[in-house]
């Protein structure tokens, strides 16, 4: 059985135009269909709220290439580098961290 995904309502003022909405309502009980939907057809929806533009639901393609890399991406790029570093360098005698922990001690 196929699911019907809600017509999409006509802009009147409040959400730009161009774009398909859909009432957060409507999103909750026919999720599924709309995001096969928007995969489907390669469609953007404005999910509103009385009448105003709360988020949008876009096609994952252009998500990514809205979406710019975040500080915290790339600190974590940062510390796997660093990681692969250290772990590829060979150490002639492993100390036990308790060691470690002795010597910063004193």
């Amino acid at each position: 059985m196929r699911t019907s995904v809600p017509r999409p309502k006509q802009h009147r003022g409040k959400v730009p135009t161009g774009r398909a909405s859909i009432g957060i309502r409507a999103l909750k009980t026919n999720a599924s269909a709309i995001l096969k939907d928007v995969r489907a057809r390669h469609i953007t929806y404005a999910v509103t709220r009385r009448g105003e533009v709360e988020a949008l639901i876009v096609p994952v393609d252009v998500g990514e290439r809205l979406l710019p890399i975040s500080q915290q991406d790339q600190a974590w790029d940062a510390w796997e580098a660093l990681a692969t570093t250290l772990a590829s360098e060979t150490v002639s005698k492993r100390r036990s961290a308790v060691a470690e922990l002795a010597d910063i001690r004193r």
